[in-house]
C-alpha cells in the first residue's frame, strides 16, 4: 500500500482534494436546498395572505392604505378633542395659561410631564419641582400674567375660592398632578367645609326654589366630624370637585328635596384609561323636574363633565289610590276595616319559624297605619262629616294624579380620563 501511494502520490493528492471539494459542495447544496424550501414556504404564506387581503373590502391597495393612514390620523386627532370632555373641567383655564406662555395646552402639559418625571425624586417636594419648572421659563412677569388669567378662567368651574394660596396647586391639578393640600389634614378639613358651605348657601339662596335636605344629605356623603386620613387627601379633593359639580346641577334642575346623596368609594373604579365614580342620589320633585335633572346631567359633557345614568327607579311620594281605598273602606263599613268585615280575605299568618317581615314590608305597613291615623283624625275634625258625600266641597275633586310629586332613586357614574395623570 505504501509503495502504491509513493508511486502514485500525485493521484492520491488529487483524489483527496477532490473528496474534500465534493464534501464542501454537498454541504452547500444541502444548505441551499433547505433555504430554498424556507423561501418556498414563505412564498406560499405570502400568497395566502395576499389572497385574504384581496378578499377584504376595501382591498388594502396603495391608494386605500393612504386613506387608512389619513383616517387613522383623523381618529387620533378627534380622540384628543374628545378626551378633554372626560373629567377635565380646568382645561380651558390651562389652555389660556399655555397660550399666555406662548404654547398650547397639549404641548405645555407634555413639557411639564417630562419635567416632572425628570426632576421628581426622594426628598424633593412638588413645590420645589414647581418652582424649578417656573424658573425654567426665566420670565416671571409673563408667568404672573398667565396665573392671573388662569385664576379668572378656573374660578368659573369651582365653588372653591381661588387665590394666591391655592392657585398654584390648582394649576398643577389641571396639568395632571393630584392635589394633596401639602398633606395637611387641617387644610383638607377646611377645604371640605368651605365647598360644603358654598353649596348649602346655593341651596338656600332662592326662597322660591329652596331645596330641602334629608337627614344626612347635607353632608354630601362625607363625615365632617373627624379629620381625614393623610393618604386619602388626594382622593377626597378629587371626589369633592365631582360632588361640587353634581350638587350644583341638582340645585339648578328644579328638584325640591334632596333625600340622600351617597358615593360608592373615594378612589373610584379604574377601567382601562378611565376612572368611574359611582354616586346614588335620591331626589323628589315632579316628573318634569326629574326629567330636567337627567337632561342637565346629559348636557354636562359640554363643560367637560360626563355623567352616565346607570339606573333609575320612580315612585309617587303620596299614594292617592291607597288613601282613596281607606276612605272607601270607612264609608262602606262605617269606620271598620274591610278585612274586619270579611275575615276570609285576611292573609294567612306566618308560621312561627318563618322570618320576620322585611324592612320594606314593615315600612309599607307603617305607612298604611299612618294613613289610617290621618284619616281618622280628618274624619273627627271634618265639619262636613254629617253632610252627604255628594254635597261636600271635596266631591268631584281629582284624587289620583293630583299630587305630581315623585321620588327618584338614581345611580350614576362620573367618568374621568386618567391616563395622563402624573404619579407622585
Amino acid at each position: 500500500m505504501n509503495s502504491f501511494i509513493k508511486k502514485n502520490m500525485v493521484l492520491v493528492i488529487v483524489s483527496a482534494v477532490t473528496l474534500v471539494a465534493v464534501g464542501i459542495l454537498a454541504y452547500m447544496v444541502v444548505r441551499e436546498h433547505s433555504a430554498m424550501q424556507d423561501y418556498i414556504h414563505e412564498t406560499d404564506t405570502l400568497k395566502n395572505q395576499i389572497k385574504d387581503l384581496i378578499k377584504q373590502k376595501p382591498a388594502p391597495v396603495e391608494g386605500n392604505l393612504d386613506r387608512i393612514k389619513r383616517d387613522t390620523q383623523k381618529y387620533k386627532d378627534k380622540f384628543k378633542e374628545v378626551r378633554i370632555l372626560f373629567g377635565m373641567p380646568f382645561y380651558p383655564a390651562v389652555k389660556k395659561f399655555a397660550e399666555d406662555m406662548g404654547s398650547n395646552a397639549e404641548e405645555f402639559q407634555a413639557k411639564f410631564a417630562t419635567f416632572w418625571e425628570s426632576n421628581k425624586a426622594s426628598g424633593v417636594t412638588r413645590d420645589q419641582v414647581y418652582r424649578m419648572f417656573k424658573n425654567s421659563f426665566n420670565n416671571p412677569e409673563k408667568w404672573d400674567k398667565a396665573i392671573q388669567d388662569f385664576t379668572v378662567e378656573a374660578q368659573k368651574y369651582t365653588s372653591e375660592q381661588i387665590d394666591e394660596n391655592n392657585v398654584d396647586e390648582i394649576l398643577l391639578s389641571g396639568l395632571g398632578l393630584d392635589r394633596n393640600l401639602s398633606g395637611s389634614k387641617v387644610k383638607c378639613d377646611a377645604f371640605m367645609r368651605g365647598v360644603r358651605w358654598k353649596l348649602l348657601d346655593l341651596y338656600s339662596a332662592d326662597k322660591d326654589k329652596k331645596i330641602e335636605f334629608g337627614p344626612n344629605a347635607s353632608a354630601f356623603s362625607f363625615d365632617s366630624k373627624s379629620l381625614p386620613d393623610k393618604d386619602a387627601i388626594p382622593f377626597i379633593v378629587k371626589c369633592w370637585t365631582i360632588v361640587d359639580d353634581l350638587a350644583k346641577r341638582i340645585a339648578g334642575s328644579g328638584i325640591t328635596y334632596l333625600e340622600s346623596f351617597e358615593k360608592e368609594s373615594l378612589a373610584g373604579r379604574v377601567v382601562g384609561n378611565y376612572t368611574f365614580y359611582r354616586f346614588t342620589i335620591i331626589v323628589q320633585g315632579d316628573l318634569n323636574n326629574i326629567r330636567n335633572l337627567l337632561d342637565v346631567l346629559h348636557k354636562a359633557y359640554a363643560e367637560r363633565r360626563v355623567y352616565i345614568v346607570r339606573g333609575i327607579s320612580l315612585a309617587k311620594v303620596n299614594d292617592e289610590a291607597e288613601r282613596l281605598i281607606l276612605e272607601a273602606e270607612r264609608t262602606l263599613y262605617g269606620g271598620k276595616n274591610i278585612l274586619d268585615e270579611n275575615p276570609e280575605l285576611k292573609p294567612a299568618q306566618p308560621a312561627p319559624d318563618q322570618p320576620p317581615p322585611q324592612p320594606q314590608d314593615a315600612q309599607k305597613l307603617k305607612e298604611k297605619e299612618r294613613l289610617q291615623q290621618e284619616q281618622k283624625k280628618k274624619e273627627i275634625d271634618d265639619p262636613e262629616k254629617n253632610i252627604p258625600y255628594y254635597q261636600r266641597s271635596s266631591y268631584g275633586k281629582v284624587i289620583i294624579g293630583a299630587d305630581k310629586q315623585c321620588r327618584a332613586v338614581i345611580d350614576l357614574d362620573y367618568v374621568a380620563y386618567t391616563a395622563l395623570d402624573l404619579k407622585g
